[in-house]
């Protein structure tokens, strides 16, 4: 009987001097967890992005690790057209804007055009912004309303000069955003119907349906075109 008594009270006092030891751990800092048992298990180190790579045979390589083959940014849009003649050619057919036609979204437009288009391509989108009439450049940027009229302002040319450049004009992948773009391109198709906005342009075409075939009255940059709506 006595031994158990004093296995019992050797055992408490084993547990007490244990526990005190490990609180002792945490006065200095009180919001340290103490000792930890085996902490990597679910406080795993953290691997710096350009630090020395330990999965790979190089072990000294530095810096980054390319993504696996096939992958793309989270948020980035693909343009599967390459930047030459076939590929613009492409993609003015088959590139086609996934947003709706709307005042709103050319009003969008404006604003990113008069911040990196119109001190080239003019207010009115006739190649005669300040930066042209200045001199500084050799060739004038085209007139939108000419391309208009011959079917070649369609959304998914505009779309791959922004993206790549054209002549004189660098890319402007870098400054706009995919759905900037988008919005620029509408803006681009109003400038080439006259400055007329959608539902005013809309207004008009019904206005002349009556007096013949609807398909011949439709210009040609709008065949194909997004979708459309009036608001």
């Amino acid at each position: 009987m006595k031994k158990t008594t004093y296995t019992l009270l050797a055992l408490g006092a084993i547990a007490f001097a244990a526990s005190a030891l490990l609180n002792s751990c945490a006065k200095e800092d009180p919001d340290s967890p103490g000792i930890e048992y085996m902490p990597d298990m679910y406080r795993s180190p953290s691997v710096e992005a350009n630090g020395v790579n330990m999965w790979m045979k190089d072990s000294i390589h530095m810096g980054d690790m390319l993504p696996p083959n096939g992958t793309i940014p989270r948020g980035f849009t693909p343009f599967p057209y390459p930047n030459t003649p076939t590929g613009d050619s492409l993609a003015s057919v088959y590139w086609k804007s996934p947003m709706q036609h709307s005042d709103s979204i050319e009003d969008k437009g404006k604003a990113v055009f008069e911040r990196f288009c119109i001190y080239c391509h003019g207010a009115k989108g006739d190649g005669q912004g300040p930066l042209v009439a200045s001199g500084k450049y050799t060739s004038t940027p085209p007139n939108y309303a000419d391309k208009y009229k011959a079917g070649i302002l369609t959304d998914g040319h505009v779309y791959h000069v922004i993206t790549y450049g054209k002549g004189n004009m660098g890319s402007h992948a870098s400054q706009l955003t995919v759905d900037e773009r988008w919005e620029v391109i509408q803006y681009v198709q109003r400038l080439g119907r006259g400055g007329d906005a959608w539902s005013v342009f809309q207004k008009k075409m019904q206005d002349q349906e009556p007096m013949g075939d609807s398909t011949k009255t439709k210009a040609p940059a709008q065949v194909g075109g997004g979708k459309a709506n009036p608001n």
